[in-house]
């Protein structure tokens, strides 16, 4: 039996596509939807309970008790409690792969059975016990469903084929809806996270250490840009996110640089508490990197510079490292840049 998680907060305008489209997947197996929500105040749970009442056996709903009050806890507490199996009345016995959806997406038939075939091959090669994470392209539409590019990864020209942890920790590529992983990379999801910039990329840095990671440069479902995105999708462009940095006037300058500090030091927040977590499992030369990789917001400009060199941690492509070699922030600093989050 394949999971979908499926978590929700006030997404009732796109909500009922989504489901039916993962509802009438083309995946020959079984397949369960979890659904969880985190305390919507419009029509969004109303929804969850009709799609219950309607497929039964095919949909699980979980009240996990409790508010998170963000996207990456609320995802992270469902893979917690799947893992620590705390959820009352789950058929672990059946599950096999989980994974991610957001409420407001649109999945195409055949996401399921594309990333069940890629992480069962990846099994094949690595063994059940190694942690995988598989991950797909995805088109950009708007918020009526228009085309905005075939390509997610293009479009942002997101480097897909790098997953090196040193990467992974500045520049996130690994986006959630198209996440599909196994149980042993679950397993490594028991322990829950005191903060978290983005569930997805905390998910890529697990098993850019601990197991492997596979992408399928294919577009799997359609990820939707609308006002409420999170972060959103924006076309790469050099001069256009040159110009986004800069700003037009010293306000706006200013707000963009305060809106990359505090990107920069979320990322290096969340690295600390990656270090508190798994620091004594991870290998000599991966601690290596995330402590050079925390350095960053305590040396000089020049130090920046020397270590990210050195141990590879910028993000790509080349327009950005240098950017991030120019204008990465120091905690005592107001200086940042806006290119580096990745999506």
């Amino acid at each position: 039996m394949q999971i979908i998680v499926l978590c929700t907060y006030n997404g009732e305008k796109y909500l009922r596509e989504q489901i039916q489209s993962l509802l009438t997947q083309d995946y020959s197996g079984e397949l369960l939807l979890l659904l969880s929500d985190d305390g919507s105040t419009d029509g969004t749970r109303e929804i969850l309970q009709k799609t219950k009442e309607e497929y039964r056996e095919k949909v699980f709903l979980y009240d996990k008790g409790e508010v998170s009050g963000s996207a990456w806890k609320h995802f992270l507490m469902i893979l917690s409690a799947l893992a620590n199996q705390t959820i009352p009345n789950f058929p672990y016995e059946k599950m096999e792969y989980i994974f991610l959806s957001d409420q407001d997406d649109l999945c195409f038939p055949d996401k399921i059975s594309a990333l069940t075939e890629a992480l069962q091959e990846a099994e094949k090669r690595y063994g059940k016990s190694c942690p995988l994470l598989c991950h797909s392209d995805m088109k950009v539409i708007g918020e009526k469903g228009e085309k905005i590019a075939d390509s997610y990864f293009r479009y942002q020209k997101m480097p897909w084929k790098k997953d090196s942890f040193s990467n992974l920790l500045i520049q996130n590529h690994v986006t959630g809806a198209a996440i599909g992983m196994n149980q042993s990379l679950l397993a490594y999801l028991k322990k829950l996270p005191d903060f978290v910039y983005m569930h997805d990329q905390w998910i890529a840095l697990l098993a850019a250490v601990f197991g492997h990671i596979t992408v399928l440069p294919k577009a799997l479902y359609a990820y939707r840009q609308h006002g409420n995105n999170v972060l959103g999708a924006k076309k790469g462009s050099a001069i256009k996110e040159l110009e986004e940095r800069l700003g037009t006037s010293a306000k706006e300058k200013a707000e963009s640089d305060k809106r990359a500090e505090e990107g920069y030091f979320a990322l290096f927040r969340q690295g600390r508490e990656f270090r508190r977590l798994y620091g004594e499992e991870l290998s000599e030369a991966d601690r290596s990197v995330l402590d050079a990789f925390l350095s960053l917001e305590r040396v000089s400009r020049i130090q920046q510079i020397k270590t990210m060199l050195q141990y590879k941690i910028y993000p790509l492509p080349f327009y950005r490292a240098i950017g991030a070699m120019l204008f990465l922030p120091k905690r005592e600093g107001r200086k940042g840049i806006t290119w580096l989050i990745g999506n």
